[in-house]
């Protein structure tokens, strides 16, 4: 995915991300993806997407939200430091999105304050989701950033999910910044360059990992039908 349009559609296909306000809610969010597409790298490209609220974590230099005063600033702090995010704690809706060059991309459009971060996905040290009876939120720490994703049980956990996966894939060496038409020449090549010296053995555990990559839609079925058959040759 490149587009705005096609990562909003993502997140809504999955149901990972729901409008309070279906007219302007979509028309806004897509607003926060187009930050997003304008950010892709030449060859990158974004794998997943989804939608919550951001609640930024940053106990240094944490600082009150424009107009906020300061019990409601110092009840925020108190909420981020026992590790309890609220609905209305949160610092708006964010779009996210992982790209298949290892990011995670979170973005939010304002009118002339457009807020928009990137990490590694390597950089990643914790996700942990904590949830109640219906909400919860995702706790997020990595190198540099310590945010959380608040939204419903069921959404988090979806989310928490696809982070971890997305991770696992790119530490196993399925994600690595190049489009999927590259990708599968990429294959080809690599297939070719050491058909002589794998052992069975490896190859199996070659056709899982695109297996994994199939089901999580990294690649497509023609790509994995393509590389099974040179597998079995």
């Amino acid at each position: 995915m490149k587009k705005a349009d096609a990562m909003y559609a993502y997140a809504r296909n999955h149901k990972l991300g729901q409008n309070i306000t279906p007219i302007f809610g979509g028309w806004l969010q897509r607003k926060h993806f187009g930050l997003i597409e304008a950010a892709l790298g030449k060859d990158e490209e974004v794998i997943a997407s989804f939608i919550g609220r951001h609640h930024p974590e940053d106990n240094e230099n944490f600082t009150p939200f424009e107009g906020e005063d300061r019990a409601d600033f110092e009840e925020r702090m108190r909420a981020t430091q026992t590790g309890k995010v609220r609905y209305f704690d949160c610092k708006g809706f964010h779009a996210y999105a992982i790209t298949d060059a290892g990011r995670l991309i979170f973005a939010r459009w304002v009118p002339f304050n457009h807020d928009y971060k990137s990490i590694p996905l390597h950089n990643i040290n914790t996700i942990n989701p904590n949830t109640r009876i219906f909400w919860g939120f995702l706790r997020i720490e990595s190198f540099r950033e310590v945010f959380s994703i608040f939204w419903t049980k069921k959404t988090v956990f979806a989310i928490a999910k696809l982070l971890e996966d997305s991770k696992s894939y790119m530490q196993d060496g399925i994600m690595d910044g190049i489009t999927s038409a590259k990708r599968a020449q990429q294959i080809q090549e690599k297939a070719k360059l050491s058909k002589s010296q794998l052992t069975t053995e490896t190859n199996f555990e070659k056709l899982k990992e695109r297996k994994k990559a199939l089901d999580a839609g990294l690649i497509t079925p023609a790509e994995y039908e393509e590389y099974k058959q040179r597998f079995l040759q």
